[in-house]
């Protein structure tokens, strides 16, 4: 039973708690119940449709689809928080924070992680759908997850923003980007921002992501040059990751080398 928090977990937390808030492993691993419930409250007044009744109905649409994403984004949460404590983890997680308490009783509810020197470590069952390469080493237990978060910033650092390319192209200019940076609604990315306020096509922001992707460094060239994976052992972790995703469909083919 998968307990510590993955990417889509985290997101959610985002979602309710603010994209700039400081949002960390142990804040996940000790957050309470009813704060998160407060938090849930606040953000849907925020974002009730019924607000928005005399409001033109673009505006009513994308209240409604906010509406939805902030509740959507608090089952993830309640559920996630439900498991973590099913499994002790938010106890352990105090007592880690605490180190002079006793520690758990032998008998204690199995963890679906372990503890290595690098960090926390995932040693579950690998979810059945498809996955890209970071998130695949995260959950075969080869990564810990504060790991990829650092490697995933740094590959973004290393490719253009989607903005930067839509004007080379000539399908948004400076006034349309600044609306789309300056827009405060959910949601965060830019991309789904532009589809959100109409600027780009469905077609145009899926163009623009595969065009981007062919920009940046591949991702398991950070794991190798850092140490965290020996060359032979990416090539075989990315080998198995074609192979699960080979089971599901539109699989595409992984490649952790640099382009």
């Amino acid at each position: 039973m998968l307990v510590y928090p993955d990417l889509d977990i985290l997101n959610a937390c985002r979602t309710l708690f603010g994209s700039n808030s400081d949002v960390s492993i142990d804040f996940l691993l000790t957050l309470k119940p009813h704060i998160l419930k407060t938090a849930f409250r606040k953000k849907a007044k925020e974002t009730h449709p019924d607000l928005f009744t005399f409001h033109d109905p673009r505006v009513q649409k994308r209240q409604s689809e906010l509406f939805r994403v902030v509740n959507e984004a608090y089952d993830i949460m309640r559920s996630y928080c439900e498991r973590r404590d099913r499994a002790g983890v938010r106890t352990r997680a105090r007592e880690r924070a605490a180190p002079t308490r006793s520690p758990r009783r032998a008998g204690s509810a199995p963890k679906s992680f372990r503890v290595a020197e690098a960090g926390w470590l995932y040693r579950g069952v690998v979810p059945e759908h498809r996955h890209e390469i970071g998130r695949y080493l995260y959950y075969r237990g080869s990564i810990p997850y504060h790991v990829l978060l650092k490697a995933l910033t740094w590959q973004m650092r290393q490719r253009p923003a989607l903005g930067i390319i839509a004007r080379r192209w000539g399908w948004l200019d400076d006034n349309h980007i600044h609306r789309i940076l300056g827009f405060r609604g959910m949601p965060r990315l830019f991309g789904q921002r532009a589809l959100h306020l109409g600027l780009l096509s469905s077609y145009q922001a899926r163009i623009l992501l595969a065009y981007q992707r062919t920009l940046q460094k591949r991702l398991g060239q950070y794991f190798v040059d850092r140490g965290h994976l020996l060359r032979d052992e990416m090539e075989q972790l990315a080998a198995d990751l074609n192979q699960h995703n080979a089971r599901f469909p539109y699989a595409a083919v992984a490649d952790w080398r640099p382009s």
